[in-house]
């Protein structure tokens, strides 16, 4: 009868312990895109800077436990502001004149960003993140997509510092493909 009820307090304490699992809720940091490109912009060259956060919902993928436990990642505020201040830095690195308004125009969209969780003997997080970039100068019109991937690997579930980690590395991956794009340079520089 002892044995039974600490097998039963056992099991509560284990199943209680199961639903602390909780969501992780990530946030953008200032984002300082890499610009490797040859060419650079006129130095006058004024681009008014845009950015939309285009995803249909907060969550962007699940973390999991040992234990097969479920909790979403989130990114609650829109990563617009990010992006923006993003392609500010990049323009600036570039040559180029950020301004409120301009004849040259860039908008920047966040159209994509996965999280997608595995389990096996060490647990594997793959990160999706797609970037649209628009440009438009002289009423012509220049749109790309760029799209980073990449597998993480953790001994255990990866903590709320780690997610961030993660989320930030991939965005800041992707907006520094974009502007390291020599056809998108060139288009805003000609």
């Amino acid at each position: 009868m002892r044995k039974s009820i600490i097998s039963i307090i056992g099991s509560i304490f284990l199943l209680s312990g199961c639903s602390t699992f909780k969501p992780h809720q990530v946030s953008v940091e200032p984002l300082h895109p890499t610009v490797t490109a040859q060419s650079l912009l006129p130095a006058d060259l004024q681009i008014e800077v845009q950015a939309r956060d285009m995803r249909n919902s907060d969550v962007i993928g699940y973390r999991i436990s040992r234990f097969s436990d479920r909790a979403e990642v989130n990114l609650p505020v829109p990563a617009a502001e990010a992006l923006r201040q993003g392609a500010r830095v990049a323009v600036v690195k570039l040559g180029g004149i950020p301004a409120q308004t301009a004849d040259t125009k860039l908008t920047v969209e966040l159209t994509n960003l996965v999280y997608s969780a595995t389990q096996s003997a060490l647990q594997s997080v793959k990160l999706n993140a797609t970037i649209k970039v628009t440009a438009e100068k002289n009423s012509e019109f220049l749109s790309g997509s760029y799209s980073t991937e990449k597998e993480y690997q953790y001994a255990t579930t990866p903590s709320l510092a780690d997610n961030q980690k993660m989320v930030n590395e991939i965005l800041l991956m992707t907006i520094s493909r974009a502007f390291n794009d020599t056809k998108l340079i060139n288009f805003l520089g000609r």
